[in-house]
């Protein structure tokens, strides 16, 4: 693996694969948001949502976890920060979409974003898959200071 990262978005993603051990549950979708932060000079944006979504994903196993923890004192603060974290990684993705065409962003929208059941398994996929993409980068950055 390269400690240089990588543009072309299907490449990328089969680097994070390989790193992480495991398929990504929204590849597509993946190399879809790589793709537009790529071409719209918001790759700084991009490892931005890899980091909200790694937090957001900690946060849910805190959550999970809950009543069982002892040094979980204040379960409302966490569901608040879960609250506006999930609110804010929404927002990065829309930010990073925004100059895709009406249909991809109404996809997106439907897909990810929708209050529903299924709509939040779909985003928990996505933030797993840019939680892995999270550490792959992390990966990157630290063979490229030895």
């Amino acid at each position: 693996m390269e400690n240089q990262i990588n543009y072309n978005a299907p490449e990328f993603f089969i680097e994070v694969e390989k790193f992480s051990k495991h398929s990504l549950n929204r590849k597509a979708e993946m190399i879809i948001i790589y793709e537009a932060s790529v071409n719209s000079n918001q790759l700084g944006l991009f490892r931005d949502l890899c980091f909200t979504a790694k937090y957001l994903l900690g946060m849910m196993r805190v959550l999970q976890e809950g009543g069982n923890n002892p040094q979980i004192s204040s379960l409302e603060h966490v569901k608040k920060d879960f609250s506006s974290n999930l609110a804010k990684a929404i927002e990065q993705i829309k930010q990073i979409t925004v100059g895709l065409d009406e249909s991809q962003k109404k996809y997106f929208e439907e897909e990810f974003f929708v209050r529903s059941h299924a709509g939040l398994t779909n985003l928990n996929e996505l933030l797993a898959d840019l939680e892995s993409t999270k550490l792959y980068l992390n990966y990157l950055k630290r063979e490229k200071k030895n």
